[in-house]
């Protein structure tokens, strides 16, 4: 699963009214939200109309070479 941030802070109505604040990771440890509930968090087709989340793209480490 990739990896969101939150750019607007909002409460999760489908995660136990979770409060989540920018900058936060979304979704927190154990919850595995459906594809349409992340398109519709990075999207504006939510109650606050705005994209409230984006995706985080992760850097892979370089393995250095000894000589």
């Amino acid at each position: 699963m990739a990896k969101y941030k939150v750019i607007h802070a909002f409460t999760d109505l489908q995660d136990s009214r979770r409060m989540y604040n920018v900058g936060d990771e979304y979704p927190r440890k154990g919850v595995h939200p459906s594809e349409e509930r992340i398109s519709e968090l990075s999207g504006k087709k939510n109650r606050q109309g705005i994209p409230l989340i984006k995706e985080v793209k992760v850097r892979k480490k370089k393995k250095k070479i000894k000589e």
